[in-house]
């Protein structure tokens, strides 16, 4: 069993503005999340630009005090000849009481090296620890030997441009710890497992720290990291803390527009109602005014279309005439022929016989020409398949002699047979309209050698039948315009003006093709297309 809802206008439009203003306050809560968590990602960055800074401060800072306590170390009591000669006794007893000034200043001052131009140590002093060779290390690295990071600086010197040796001083890597701690009160760890990445988040209890880590040594499966945790259980609070004042305003704000919704639209609602039901009746009646003026739009094509078939009509009467006055005359002069003949009393049985068979001849001519008229004019309402090539055909046939009396040149150019599914005297109706037109402004305007040519052409699905004259072409403007109802370039004892519109409508609407008029050489051009998107034959099963 199925269950229908139901609501009522003033249900819909309550549900339609609360789901809007969820929507915005969802919207609006998002956006301050997301300015919220930029003004915190902004705060993260400036917070590890600033342990950047005084990390690379003090590394700076550091090379360039050891370095100078070095070459002041060379410049004091001859100890560069002692470290050329490699007197190692004298070095360590010369160097002793500065060594010991260095480790009270810095107690993360863990050696001092002495090495020759070889990169070998000659002699130390602090503790004893590895490091990289001289000739192979930067002047300043760090080196990790079993979990124990330690930072090197290397001074080279020399003697005209010849290196003597190095002195190297090593300290331990938490020295760097300390430092950015006094600067910044953070406290770090220096750490040797790849598992901590930078950016990572700890909780801790009811804290929230997010992770800045500075990567110190990294060879081969080897890596050391000073990193530090910065405390952002205050910001986390403040993402949380603007979700729920978000919720509860949204909540509050819901409420307050479900009783102005309640108490302040059932007016509006009431009025809303009124105005659909009006809406309604107007469109009841629009629909009834559109189906009459459809009514009489078909009224209207239909009296024109009978208009054009009447004109059509009255100029086949002429073109019968015509047809029919040769054979009139022929058929008088028999009569008169068999009535002097019995005068004379020479008509006898064979001549009576071969007369009365030429009379019949005629007789059958004029009745054959009644029958191709009256054929041409014979209403058909259902499709059939018909040669496109034969109907032009059949369709000059009826102007013919129309067009021999006003030496009117018709040049045929069919390149193939063409058979298309569809209204044959629709279709005859439609050529018969365009090439009467053309006669028409070729007598009207006594064109000398006054032409018609008429073409079928197939490309690929396109059908084209051009039928142009030399006329001096169309006068009207735009060129389109000649297919309106009562348009006409003829004279007005020539035309109605129908004659066009109605093939346009033929071609177009119940042929689904175009038709089309241009200026061309001297003439006029109406050309048609006609859409073959299947065989005649799977057009008409279809």
């Amino acid at each position: 069993m199925r269950l229908y809802l139901k609501f009522s206008t003033k249900t819909k439009t309550m549900i339609l503005v609360i789901v809007l203003f969820i929507l915005t306050c969802i919207v609006f809560s998002f956006l301050r999340q997301i300015d919220i968590r930029n003004l915190i990602s902004l705060s993260k960055e400036e917070f590890k630009g600033e342990i950047a800074n005084i990390y690379t401060t003090t590394l700076k800072r550091t090379k360039e005090f050891y370095t100078s306590r070095a070459k002041a170390n060379l410049e004091s009591d001859n100890i560069k000849n002692y470290i050329k000669n490699q007197d190692i006794e004298k070095i360590k007893i010369l160097t002793q009481a500065r060594f010991k000034v260095l480790k009270e200043e810095n107690p993360y001052l863990l050696n001092m090296k002495f090495f020759n131009n070889q990169g070998q140590l000659l002699t130390f002093l602090g503790i004893k620890n590895r490091s990289l060779n001289p000739k192979n290390a930067k002047n300043e690295y760090f080196f990790l030997d079993k979990d124990i990071l330690t930072y090197h600086i290397l001074t080279p010197f020399y003697e005209k441009n010849k290196l003597l040796g190095w002195i190297e001083f090593c300290l331990a890597a938490e020295y760097f710890l300390k430092e950015i701690q006094d600067f910044s009160e953070l406290k770090g760890n220096i750490v040797f497992n790849k598992e901590y990445q930078d950016g990572n988040l700890i909780t801790k209890g009811s804290q929230t720290f997010i992770l800045h880590s500075f990567t110190l040594f990294d060879v081969d499966d080897k890596q050391a990291k000073m990193i530090f945790y910065q405390d952002i259980t205050e910001q986390e609070d403040i993402i949380k803390k603007s979700f729920i004042e978000a919720l509860i305003l949204s909540l509050f704000l819901i409420l307050i527009i479900l009783l102005i919704l309640h108490y302040g639209f059932k007016v509006l609602i009431k009025r809303l109602e009124i105005s659909e039901n009006s809406l309604r009746h107007l469109n009841a009646n629009l629909e009834q005014k559109i189906q009459i003026e459809l009514q009489k739009r078909r009224e209207q094509e239909r009296i024109l279309m009978h208009q054009s078939r009447l004109a059509s009509m009255g100029e086949m009467i002429g073109n019968i005439a015509h047809q029919w006055r040769q054979p009139l005359t022929e058929l008088s002069a028999i009569i008169t022929h068999l009535g002097l003949m019995m005068e004379l009393k020479r008509l006898d049985c064979e001549n009576f016989k071969k007369q009365e068979k030429s009379a019949e001849n005629l007789i059958s001519y004029m009745s054959k020409t009644i029958d191709d008229f009256r054929n041409f004019f014979k209403p058909n309402t259902e499709k059939i398949v018909f040669s496109i090539e034969k109907t032009l055909d059949k369709t000059l046939k009826l102007l013919e002699s129309s067009f021999k009396e006003h030496s009117i040149n018709v040049k045929k150019d069919f390149k193939e047979e063409i058979e298309f599914y569809g209204f044959q005297n629709q279709f005859s109706q439609a050529i018969l309209n365009i090439l009467c037109n053309a006669k028409d402004v070729l007598i009207e305007r006594k064109i000398k050698n006054p032409c018609i040519k008429i073409s079928l052409t197939r490309e690929n699905q396109n059908i084209f039948i051009k039928i142009k004259d030399n006329g001096g072409g169309i006068t009207i403007s735009p060129v389109e315009k000649i297919f309106e109802p009562y348009i006409s370039t003829k004279h007005a004892n020539m035309g109605t003006g129908i004659g066009l519109y109605m093939s346009k409508v033929i071609i177009e609407k119940n042929f689904k093709g175009n038709l089309y008029a241009e200026n061309k050489d001297n003439g006029a051009e109406f050309t048609i297309n006609l859409i073959l998107t299947s065989s005649p034959k799977m057009q008409m099963k279809a």
